[in-house]
């Protein structure tokens, strides 16, 4: 495990760090949260995950993929961050749910906004596998049970993240982060926000979920990799113009193009629905926000199933197509404007709303239930709420909440 000096100012980490996490060298870094960046002014703690293609196998009967930089094990309040490289099992899957955590401590399902996010929770004999541990005298703590995707916003280290402001899709990149559960909850739970998750039913019962996993995270995979590309481009001339002293050239350019190499592919997927353009790449708050991504693939892998004849339960006339949609202009006007040209084009985002309810993360789990993607109870959709003080999503063992599974 490494970890980067800390300091008060931002400290970018050099191409040979980086270089060494992305081969894979390196099982597990910490980071100071708000501090460390790469190249490029980006937090690297918020980094996207990656599948580290070459040290997977994505295919045949027990697929696995190995992936760079899961959270888990860092200190909210000391804001340190630890990423982990993780083996990923692409079947196992207990079931998956749709989480939305309301972005207050008060309000509930009924709170101005709230954040989606999509979980995994394995069978005991399939969890993920965290590479640091694997091996150790402590390997029996290297499974977790859970595996949290969340499309966030990524962005420098000294800007705040805006609703408003990321109307505008040049203001944020698109990140998809990868969390063990347990991590996820803590850090939700310290700031007293709940979790309300919604089991989702994916056709073909363990094949629908894995599905789902497979969308996910290749759709995070191609997304991340151009960001990082993008990233690395900007941050190198910055770099290289001043690089300290004692470097003695070894930020050189071939490190450079070696770093390129790392985090660049030219993987395309002939299902066009898992390859985003350049210009979906971004984070938007109502077209390209954590909800609707999470919907985009959920309804991705639902196609694809499908296709495949898996249609057990669903009503078809409801499944929406997954079509990524683009910004409107006034978006990016709001983005930019004043407190009375807001008001004034109020009217347009209520418009906006009510044209394209899945814009709203909790009308996403009524949709789904309608289409047959989601369980219901009573004819609605089936949702739990997960508190530290209550019914948690894991027992004493850290296995999953048993009242949720059973």
């Amino acid at each position: 495990m490494t970890e980067p000096e800390p300091s008060e100012d931002l400290r970018a980490l050099s191409p040979a760090q980086l270089i060494a996490w992305a081969e894979g060298g390196v099982d597990a870094v910490r980071l100071r949260t708000f501090r460390d960046v790469i190249p490029g002014g980006f937090m690297a703690a918020f980094g996207p995950a990656l599948i580290e293609w070459q040290a997977s196998e994505p295919y045949g009967h027990e697929p696995w993929v190995v992936l760079r930089n899961l959270n888990y094990g860092g200190n909210p309040l000391e804001k340190t961050t630890v990423l982990h490289r993780v083996r990923v099992p692409l079947t196992g899957i207990a079931f998956a749910e749709m989480t939305l955590v309301p972005s207050t401590a008060r309000g509930g399902l009924h709170a101005l906004a709230h954040h989606a996010q999509l979980r995994f929770v394995f069978e005991p004999d399939k969890r993920p596998v965290l590479l640091s541990l694997a091996g150790s005298p402590a390997e029996s703590a290297a499974r977790i049970p859970d595996l949290v995707l969340s499309w966030e916003s990524w962005h420098e280290s000294s800007v705040r993240y805006s609703g408003i402001k990321g109307l505008d899709p040049a203001a944020y990149k698109l990140s998809l982060r990868a969390y063990a559960g347990p991590q996820r909850f803590l850090e939700d739970t310290l700031r007293g926000r709940p979790w309300f998750s919604y089991r989702l039913r994916m056709p073909g019962g363990a094949t629908g979920a894995s599905e789902l996993l497979k969308v996910s995270l290749a759709l995070g995979d191609g997304v991340a990799r151009h960001t990082l590309s993008h990233q690395l481009r900007r941050g190198e001339e910055e770099w290289l113009k001043h690089a300290p002293a004692e470097d003695n050239g070894a930020s050189s350019e071939s490190e450079w193009r070696r770093l390129q190499q790392l985090v660049q592919s030219d993987r395309q997927y002939q299902d066009s629905r898992l390859n985003l353009t350049t210009d979906q790449q971004s984070y938007q708050t109502l077209v390209r926000s954590c909800a609707t991504l999470a919907r985009y693939a959920i309804l991705t892998a639902a196609g694809r199933l499908i296709e495949r004849g898996h249609v057990e339960g669903l009503d078809l006339d409801k499944v929406p197509q997954p079509v990524m949609a683009e910004p409107d202009k006034w978006m990016k006007a709001i983005a930019h404007t004043s407190l009375r040209g807001l008001f004034a084009r109020a009217p347009l985002a209520l418009a906006y709303v009510i044209r394209h309810p899945e814009s709203v993360p909790n009308k996403i789990p009524e949709e789904l239930a309608a289409a047959g993607l989601v369980e219901k109870r009573a004819g609605k959709p089936w949702v739990v709420k997960y508190t530290r003080g209550k019914t948690k999503p894991y027992d004493r063992s850290g296995r999953y909440g048993v009242n949720y599974a059973s």
